[in-house]
């Protein structure tokens, strides 16, 4: 190392006129293993320096530290009291030529190093999915919906947005009957959600990762909208001339038509499930050309599966399928490769498996807006599983 560098660059800082290379350079020398050897060669030179003078009392205090550390007074229980006075001055300096390099350190990088971990805390911090989704309108323009998308509100005939920005209606702005074929799509991104009404009252909440396409109004015949993702459907009962019509809901090869219920639909996983809550459902399925439609009953679950085109339908505990719409993750016996797509898509963080998980399966309930480490140790808890958050990745192993 270039011990005159080493004493510029500490010169320099010292006057406050340190260039930021030359604080880089210098931050470099700092690294260097040996710099406890060289710092004791340029005492030799800088020990002459007014700001290296301390007096014999300072001298002794300084000291007597070096001397408390177990190595040094074992080191020297054989020393006589004469070499004590001789290397006394010698080591208090060394002392003071270490306090003002390690001093010169922290001015120079303290704050750039905690700037650096706040940064990276900052990177590392996962947090739960929120209200937030967008409108994208025929022409391929858009609207962002969300807490921090309100000063971006449009002005517009067909929707208006709640104050908190958490709710787009329809309602009032198109009716059943009226005379216009827009079609809109709602977007949840991942970690998303948001609630919708449309022009005839039917509410949907739609879950993260999850696309709905819907007129801006309905015709009198039928009410028709396209899913794919997870929605739960709280569809209104809408008579026009002394008829009820129809709600259909396609999504992935599944046709499904009601009056006015409420029911769960899920496309993850490539299989279209139903889960009704309320009333009752025709569903019918592309490819299925027998028993068609298929009714269901209030806590029936129907799940089709596209490829091998079977339809198998059970009865269930609802709750399960449905705590996301009020804000909890829900599991019975459910397999944790389910269990960490879902907290991946809520999260927004991407799952590696170290081990294989087939066998391992996840009952519990934990709110969507816990903290993740708080969540992972949750599901921990079963024994089976160890789950390690690395950034914005959750590391499964056994």
């Amino acid at each position: 190392m270039d011990k005159q560098r080493l004493i510029y660059l500490i010169k320099k800082h010292q006057q406050g006129i340190c260039l930021d290379v030359e604080k880089a350079e210098l931050y470099a020398l700092m690294q260097d293993p040996n710099i406890e050897k060289d710092i004791l060669l340029l005492w030799n030179q800088l020990h002459e320096d007014q700001s290296l003078d301390i007096t014999k009392e300072e001298s002794g205090r300084m000291y007597a530290h070096i001397l408390s550390r177990p190595e040094v007074s074992t080191g020297m229980c054989g020393t006589s009291k004469p070499m004590y006075q001789k290397l006394l001055r010698k080591a208090a300096a060394v002392a003071a030529m270490l306090a003002i390099c390690v001093g010169a350190y922290l001015l120079l990088f303290q704050s750039n190093t905690e700037q650096k971990e706040v940064l990276s805390q900052a990177q590392a911090e996962v947090l739960p999915g929120s209200n937030k989704a967008r409108i994208v309108f025929e022409d391929g323009t858009f609207q962002e919906l969300g807490k921090g998308a309100r000063a971006g509100v449009l002005e517009s005939d067909f929707f208006t947005i709640g104050d908190s920005g958490e709710e787009v209606s329809y309602l009032g702005s198109s009716k059943v009957g009226a005379q216009t074929t827009q079609i809109h799509t709602l977007i949840t991104p991942i970690g998303g959600e948001y609630v919708i009404q449309l022009a005839d009252g039917t509410k949907v909440w739609l879950n993260a990762d999850s696309k709905l396409k819907y007129p801006v109004s309905f015709n009198s015949d039928l009410r028709e909208v396209e899913l794919e993702g997870e929605a739960y459907f709280d569809v209104a009962k809408v008579v026009v001339n002394n008829r009820r019509v129809p709600f259909v809901v396609k999504s992935k090869g599944q046709v499904l038509e009601v009056l006015g219920t409420e029911f769960n639909v899920n496309t993850f996983r490539d299989k279209v499930t139903t889960t009704l809550i309320e009333g009752s459902v025709l569903v019918s399925f592309d490819g299925v050309s027998v028993d068609q439609p298929h009714i269901l009953r209030p806590n029936e679950q129907a799940t089709y599966d596209g490829k091998s085109k079977k339809i198998h339908i059970v009865q269930i505990d609802p709750y399960y399928v449905t705590a996301w719409k009020s804000g909890d993750f829900a599991f019975d016996n459910a397999p944790l490769e389910n269990v960490m797509e879902d907290i991946a898509r809520w999260y927004d963080v991407s799952i590696e498996y170290k081990s294989k998980v087939s066998d391992v399966r996840f009952s519990g309930k934990v709110s969507k807006f816990e903290n993740i480490e708080t969540l992972l140790q949750t599901i921990e808890w079963t024994g089976s599983v160890k789950l390690k958050l690395d950034g914005r990745r959750i590391i499964v192993m056994k």
